[in-house]
């Protein structure tokens, strides 16, 4: 018996390696022909062929070599243009530095396999798929492989690029403008052209512009959380992934909150080499696009960083038998997307300078005005847990943890130690509690109803403090009046639901949240003097609806959440937002959930404040409550470094009466047991940072080992030591796990 299955099991086994021999020999051909179409396209600037050949893909013959034309000038950049395979450069006027599309032969021939480097030389990259096949699969190709039929236009400040791949029936444009220190890249929808058997998943532009070798000084930069920063090393190892999100979070919604990545905040990426640096910001089309970054080690030794535009989402479809496949969206996302370039050298080559270009982006394009008055008191964030629900067996039991009457006393008790700025945020104020959703708009009876919350409203407008009501208009538990699990709630592109495995929780439908928000919440307080809403949910969380009464893309999504927070705007005065996601910053008049970490990436070195240093001075933020630290004194620093208010989440009650509920994570709030370290640590953030707290960061770095300097627009140097020792910078002693704050001059 033993012998004849060992006997099978040899059979097998010589089965399987004659299969493997056939594929090898059937592709090889294929293989041949992109690594020759590899080695053509690499050729030296001066022997590089025209490309906008007849012949098929894998046919190309070598033609007439071409060199770069300048198509565009400004008075800083000119773009460089290569006809034979429309590859791009830009010259820095100012020092001469050459960004390019096609990493040079000698380097890019250095390391890696031959089909990587002549993905290196590639003008786009793209995936696609074949509709037909039962379940979804994806193919990667560029520029190299495919061998497009090119036709260039150019344009009064640059150059349109017409590409038709002939093998899979896909064509598009890329234009490529200077305008003053940037090079804009722009993909129109409406240029797409797809086949019946091809349809077009993503396209990466410009996938190694600028690319670095392991032996160059710099780093890249990615929007993962707050920012993280990966510099360039001569040792590595070889990485099994890359770094690639979303922007504004995944595209899927995720009922599972444990490991979650960090949200891509903004649309940005960069990369810094030696003494130059660009910034890339998606301007059109962001909702739906990804950030990139792949280190030297991943496939091949270069570093690059770059974006994937997204015309093609998969969903999970049914077939036949009951089980579950994947399939690509039938329809094409036929929008325009932007990519902007901004260039910097020199002194202004970093991270600082990058983070203030968006800034001003924000300013100038989006309108963004700032929301901290000059000289304005550091205000202290109290979050006040009010009530919520127990579940019980036959009826749930609301739990009072904070009156509105106790809540004002707790602003008085503060007032009296000195606290000058309170901004409030009160969450389970209704008659279902926190984390009940849908919530209703009514105060809860148990906590002093209507008077007692207009009462708490009016004490807080007399004192100038703000007062936000916190809830969660996209969220909704089965069960729970107030929506249609069939109408009023997301689908998904297979037309169900989206619900979790207990089809118990569900996502609404945004556009018919903002129709009733005005009727069913706003009037209902019209009389309240609070400062405005805080929306939980839409700054970390964003989605396609295929609801059939009201479909939205993801960007729809955003702006009936925008239209809902501008409705607040215009009664209260103002709105908030939970999350971050960066469409909310212009309408936000504080941000709340801000994270002070990255996601963890092997490759990462480094966490950076550069959502921090973009909403600075402009937008008060806060990140997690102080009393839920788990190293207080390194998060406090932290917190300092990062510019966020003090911030509490207190309940006037004991924390041990949420053991019971859904909100147990809340391990210790009672306000007289935290009361004398949160005043203390408040007066020493407003003793030495009221003078930096509604200034711009203008620069962060790394002074040494566990030393960090924020520099303001006034020139006041913010120095933070979280070493166990004492460190001079400059003259300047700081403390060990302590801060300083040199002033201008100083």
């Amino acid at each position: 018996m033993i012998t004849r299955i060992a006997n099978r099991r040899m059979y097998y086994t010589a089965f399987v390696a004659v299969l493997v021999v056939l594929l090898v020999i059937l592709a090889l051909p294929s293989l041949k022909s992109a690594i020759a179409r590899a080695q053509l396209e690499m050729k030296p600037k001066n022997e590089v062929v025209e490309a906008a050949s007849d012949a098929p893909a894998g046919d190309a013959a070598p033609q007439s070599p071409t060199a770069f034309e300048k198509v565009a000038e400004t008075d800083r950049l000119e773009l460089l243009f290569r006809s034979s395979d429309s590859a791009i450069a830009v010259k820095d006027k100012s020092n001469g530095y050459l960004w390019q599309s096609a990493v040079p032969l000698q380097d890019a021939a250095a390391e890696g396999n031959d089909l990587w480097t002549a993905s290196s030389q590639s003008i786009f990259h793209m995936t696609f798929t074949d509709p037909n096949l039962p379940a979804l699969e994806t193919q990667e190709t560029n520029s190299v492989i495919e061998q497009p039929k090119i036709k260039a236009t150019e344009l009064d400040n640059g150059i349109s690029v017409h590409y038709e791949l002939p093998r899979l029936q896909i064509s598009f444009d890329m234009i490529f403008e200077l305008k003053g220190n940037a090079l804009e890249v722009t993909v129109p929808g409406q240029s797409i052209q797809e086949a019946k058997n091809n349809w077009l998943m993503a396209i990466s532009p410009l996938p190694f512009f600028g690319a670095a070798m392991d032996h160059e000084q710099g780093y890249a930069i990615y929007p993962d959380g707050p920012g993280a920063l990966s510099t360039f090393k001569s040792n590595h190892p070889n990485y099994l992934n890359p770094y690639r999100a979303s922007v504004y979070g995944s595209d899927t919604i995720s009922f599972n909150n444990y490991q979650r990545q960090q949200n891509a905040l903004l649309p940005i990426f960069g990369l810094k080499v030696n003494e130059n640096a660009f910034l890339g910001m998606i301007t059109k089309g962001e909702y739906d696009a990804n950030i990139l970054y792949s280190p030297s080690g991943y496939l091949i030794n270069m570093n690059r960083v770059s974006s994937e535009l997204v015309y093609r989402r998969e969903y999970e479809a049914v077939k036949k038998d009951g089980n579950l496949t994947k399939k690509p969206e039938k329809e094409l996302l036929r929008e325009d997307h932007t990519i902007r370039y901004v260039f910097f050298s020199g002194n202004e080559a970093d991270y600082s300078h990058m983070a203030s270009a968006y800034r001003q982006y924000l300013i100038d394009e989006k309108g963004i005005a700032p929301r901290i008055k000059k000289g304005e008191p550091i205000p202290f964030g109290l979050d006040l847990l009010m009530g919520i629900k127990e579940g019980q067996i036959l009826f749930d039991h609301f739990i009072p943890t904070t009156t509105f009457e106790e809540a004002r006393q707790i602003m008085e008790d503060l007032t009296k130690r000195g606290v000058k700025n309170i901004s409030a945020n009160l969450l389970g104020w209704t008659n279902e509690g926190y984390l009940e959703y849908p919530s209703g708009y009514k105060p809860s009876s148990k906590l002093g109803g209507k008077s007692g919350l207009k009462q708490l409203s009016e004490y807080t407008k007399a004192n100038n403090y703000q007062l936000f009501l916190q809830d969660n208009y996209i969220m909704a538990w089965k069960g729970v009046d107030g929506f249609s699990t069939r109408s009023d709630v997301v689908v998904g592109a297979n037309h169900f639901a989206v619900t979790d495995r207990y089809s118990e929780l569900f996502y609404l439908n945004a556009g018919k949240q903002n129709e009733r928000f005005q009727d069913k919440v706003l009037d209902p307080l019209g009389k309240l003097a609070v400062t405005g809403i805080n929306f939980d949910g839409i700054g970390y969380t964003d989605y396609y609806d295929y609801n059939k009464a009201y479909p939205l893309t993801r960007e729809g999504t955003a702006s009936k959440w925008l239209e809902m927070m501008g409705k607040s705007v215009d009664q209260f005065g103002a709105a908030a937002a939970i999350g971050g996601n960066g469409y909310t910053i212009p309408s936000s008049s504080r941000l709340f959930s801000i994270p002070m970490e990255d996601s963890g990436y092997f490759f990462t070195d480094e966490t950076i404040p550069f959502y921090q240093m973009v909403v600075h001075g402009l937008i008060p933020y806060s990140g997690d409550a102080q009393n839920l630290f788990y190293d207080p004194r390194l998060q406090f620093l932290k917190m300092v470094e990062y510019g966020y208010m003090p911030y509490y989440q207190f309940t006037k009650k004991h924390s041990e009466d949420l053991k019971d509920t859904y909100y147990s994570d809340l391990f210790s709030s009672a306000y007289h047991n935290w009361v004398d370290q949160a005043v203390d640590q408040y007066n020493e953030m407003s003793e030495k940072l009221q003078p930096v707290w509604s200034q711009t960061m203008i620069e962060h770095r790394k002074l040494e080992k566990d030393v960090y300097e924020v520099v303001y627009e006034d020139g006041s140097r913010l120095i933070v030591n979280y070493s166990p020792r004492e460190v001079k910078i400059d003259g300047h002693l700081v403390p060990d796990k302590n801060f300083i704050v040199v002033p201008k001059g100083g």
